[in-house]
């Protein structure tokens, strides 16, 4: 296989990861049936395993790698810093004492999704 196909194959696999994510997420939501919230986890497990196959495998790709895994580090931090902290803000503001409703498992949605956001603006900006 040669070099540029197996970039394009790369960048599909990384835009089929975020349509994946969009898709998880959406999912869960609008609770849709499991099985398009299965089909959705599937597709991400092999778009993120030939992601991870290939990471550094060149200086552009390891560049789009690096930009996706700011972003998420950037938004795991701010998630749990901010997050608390803007349920609260809101639950005072409406007079509404609910329980906990940002639980640890919505960190995992938002640190793929800017991986994603990330990975795709890098490569946006470096293709212009």
């Amino acid at each position: 296989m040669t070099r540029d196909k197996r970039t394009r194959l790369y960048l599909t696999a990384a835009s089929m990861g975020f349509v994946a994510t969009i898709l998880m997420v959406v999912s869960r939501i609008l609770d849709w049936p499991d099985f398009v919230a299965g089909l959705s986890v599937g597709v991400l497990l092999v778009s993120l395993v030939m992601l991870l196959l290939r990471r550094f495998r060149d200086e552009y790709i390891e560049q789009l790698w690096n930009s996706g895994t700011g972003f998420a580090f950037v938004a795991v931090v701010a998630t749990f810093a901010f997050a608390p902290f803007l349920e609260g803000f809101v639950d005072g503001v409406t007079r509404s004492a609910r329980d906990q409703m940002i639980s640890p498992e919505f960190v995992g949605p938002i640190a793929l999704i800017a991986f994603f956001v990330g990975f795709h603006l890098k490569w946006l900006r470096s293709s212009l």
